[in-house]
């Protein structure tokens, strides 16, 4: 039977490939643009009454599934890995429980929990059409994906011809899969975040510590929006790109020869990544590109990769930073707002770096200005993202400090330099009272 036959077997509605779920299974959809169509879970959804206990793990999540409203937690029990504006409110009012995990070790935490919860694991992701050899790839999203088909996951594959086949670890055959729906949906595309005179202080602020050669990873927001426009505008030359989420305005960088991934140490002349979020003119750009190659995330970030690399410079957002330096990137107390994500994996991988650079990026205030994002001691409850031994440069509008070389007292001085002026002095009391000067 030719692949093609095997493919036309497979293909169905959303209803018979809900179908394929079973009670007790765990049931698992990727981030971003691998996550499948609202029709595809609301199909699972719809089976609530039939199934139970299904443990449903999902990060991330951009579509709004009717599987979240609170009638149907009696069905599925569900956790997440990775919150955004979309899904923190699930946690706040006890929809999901939150799986603490780092990108770099989501396969190795699957097992774990094998180990201990032994489950069929199903996965519904979209792919791009079969190619002319039978196999279909997983395009802009692997994240994860690889790491659980690989671990013997039962796969339904949406195809989406809007998904374009892409270069790297990305490709299986249509035998591999157990159902295939086809769709026709324009990727999601979110609008990036229009960057306020606090974010271009910001940007300029982190333009200021790049140099020639760097390697860069870049997080998602309007701060690194920003950064890219800037790194566009600048005389930097010979760049490089490694890192878990392709960024906005890396068309642009490639087409202006400023990243050209010449001196790369790890997969010269080529990008890496795991995967993307941005607009067309990003997805036109890394689908089909050979210099573009997407990994799973328990490779592109694993940390000893990474800490082979020169000059890496990872650049990322954080809620808070205390006195001493320990940041809380995920929550504000116990109010989730996102995950551990590859923050601490780039972290370190740059830590251990050979010229390398971890710069971790916020405004001075939030809350209106009400509240400094510098703080004595960090909210109660607060999520530990980077501990204070692997922070490096804060970065604010205000400033840079940098903070590898310093002891207790002398961080808490530099931090106290670039928070907002009008926080300065409470802090310094503070200060003098934890630290005993």
């Amino acid at each position: 039977m030719s692949w093609r036959d095997v493919y036309r077997s497979k293909l169905c509605s959303h209803k018979q490939a809900a179908r394929v779920v079973k009670s007790g299974d765990r049931l698992l959809t990727p981030i971003g643009l691998g996550e499948p169509s609202t029709a595809a879970m609301d199909a699972v959804a719809d089976r609530k009454d039939e199934l139970k206990d299904i443990q449903y793990i999902n990060a991330l999540v951009f579509h709004p599934y009717k599987i979240f409203a609170r009638e149907y937690m009696k069905t599925f029990d569900m956790m997440c890995g990775f919150y955004n504006q979309l899904t923190m409110w699930q946690h706040d009012e006890g929809i999901t429980a939150f799986l603490p995990i780092q990108s770099s070790s989501v396969g190795n935490v699957s097992k774990k929990r094998q180990a201990i919860d032994p489950r069929r694991m199903v996965i519904i992701t979209q792919v791009s059409p079969p190619d002319d050899h039978g196999y279909v790839s997983l395009g802009f999203d692997l994240f994860f994906t690889p790491d659980i088909i690989d671990q013997g996951a039962v796969v339904i594959g949406e195809v989406n011809p809007n998904m374009p086949h892409t270069y790297g670890n990305s490709h299986y055959h249509v035998s591999r899969f157990k159902k295939f729906v086809e769709i026709d949906e324009p990727l999601f595309s979110p609008p990036l975040p229009e960057p306020s005179e606090v974010h271009k202080k910001i940007a300029a602020n982190v333009l200021s510590l790049l140099r020639d050669r760097d390697c860069l990873q870049v997080g998602i927001g309007a701060v690194p929006g920003q950064i890219s426009k800037l790194i566009a505008n600048s005389d930097l030359k010979d760049l490089g790109i490694h890192t878990e989420m392709a960024p906005q305005g890396t068309h642009l960088l490639v087409e202006k020869g400023l990243v050209n991934c010449k001196y790369k140490t790890t997969h010269p002349n080529k990008i890496v990544t795991s995967f993307t979020v941005g607009d067309k003119e990003l997805y036109d750009f890394l689908g089909n590109n050979p210099m573009v190659e997407f990994y799973c995330a328990s490779y592109s970030n694993s940390i000893p990769l990474l800490c082979q690399e020169k000059n890496l410079v990872a650049i990322n957002g954080s809620a808070e930073v205390d006195l001493v330096g320990t940041i809380a990137s995920e929550s504000f107390g116990d109010s989730m707002r996102s995950g551990p994500g590859g923050q601490l994996d780039f972290v370190i991988g740059a830590y251990w770096s050979e010229g390398g650079k971890a710069i971790n990026i916020m405004p001075s205030t939030y809350d209106g200005g009400k509240k400094s994002r510098i703080v004595p001691y960090l909210t109660q409850g607060a999520r530990v993202t980077v501990p204070r031994h692997y922070a490096q440069y804060i970065v604010t509008e205000w400033g840079i400090a940098n903070l590898a070389p310093l002891n207790e007292r002398e961080r808490a001085l530099a931090l106290i330099e670039i928070a907002h002026p009008k926080f300065r002095a409470d802090l310094l009391k503070a200060a003098k009272k934890r630290l005993r000067f």
